[in-house]
């Protein structure tokens, strides 16, 4: 049974081994099928253990986008220069955005939380960080937990970020989360949730939960999707107008008819159909893959 999101931990829960914050029911953590799971697709996760391949010597140690490429979407629309004074990242993954955020945006910060549940990626996070020197001057606290509570004090944090996560997460926990969330952010704190949500109204989810409905194996990587208006409500009953008044739920700029894939198996010019669609306004919200929710000062 998890935890009420009313029960606080800190990191004082937790035991460092090798730079990383495990919490002492670790074992059972472990033994979750949605840790199994994680693990196991963070061992290749984008291609991210080609950092621990390369020679010493090879490009993609001294250019960071030869690993991870540069992220867009509502990060595109990140200032310049920025600093805080700490970040909490949700998913933090093998730090793809953060790498970004340092190395093209110039964000400064003086402590960086990351929290994932895969070990795997945690490690190669760490592996990243020893490369690229991301956020130099911050003091890093990487944590492998669910995400479900948060280890941090109330109105504790400046920014919060994650990307393409939510998706992942079951909706009760997401509810959870959000409320966390809200806790440790401070009044006028700033959040970016990029491409977190997929949308419910997408043809292309439609059809992938057809699929998934006729199948004996539920696939539990991708979760239940949103429309604007269910994902405004679950913002609002986190608290998080409260904490952060300003903020905006928008659709992505990725469109989809045709789900690309199916169980694998790659559908033929999905891709190139999807990649050609120019909606109307009218039509952004129903083809539109997944939504952006973020503080309106980013714009």
């Amino acid at each position: 049974m998890s935890q009420s999101v009313n029960s606080k931990i800190s990191l004082n829960d937790f035991q460092l081994r090798d730079g990383i914050y495990f919490p002492k029911d670790y074992e059972q953590l472990n033994s979750t099928e949605q840790k199994q799971r994680w693990d196991k697709i963070g061992k290749t996760y984008y291609g991210s253990q080609k950092i621990e391949q390369a020679e010493e010597t090879s490009p993609i140690k001294q250019d960071y986008t030869l690993l991870t490429g540069r992220p867009g979407g509502t990060w595109n629309q990140f200032p310049i220069n920025k600093s805080v004074d700490s970040i909490l990242e949700i998913g933090c993954g093998y730090g793809r955005i953060p790498l970004f955020l340092s190395k093209d945006k110039n964000l400064k910060c003086q402590k960086y939380y990351g929290i994932d549940i895969s070990e795997s990626l945690l490690r190669r996070l760490l592996k990243c960080k020893q490369e690229y020197d991301f956020f130099p001057e911050a003091e890093f606290y990487i944590i492998c937990a669910s995400a479900e509570l948060l280890a941090l004090e109330d109105n504790s944090v400046d920014l919060v970020i994650s990307n393409c996560v939510f998706m992942h997460i079951p909706e009760a926990q997401i509810r959870n989360l959000l409320v966390e969330i809200s806790r440790v952010l401070k009044p006028g704190g700033t959040f970016v949730f990029n491409h977190s949500f997929h949308n419910k109204s997408c043809p292309s989810h439609k059809i992938h939960n057809l699929v998934r409905r006729l199948s004996p194996k539920q696939n539990s990587v991708y979760l239940k999707q949103y429309s604007a208006s269910e994902i405004e409500a679950m913002l609002t009953a986190s608290g998080m107008k409260e904490k952060c008044p300003q903020y905006i739920v928008e659709p992505t700029q990725e469109y989809a008819i045709l789900p690309e894939t199916i169980k694998g198996i790659r559908i033929p010019f999905a891709k190139l159909i999807n990649r050609s669609l120019k909606p109307s306004a009218a039509m952004k919200e129903t083809l539109a893959y997944g939504y952006s929710a973020y503080s309106s000062q980013l714009n």
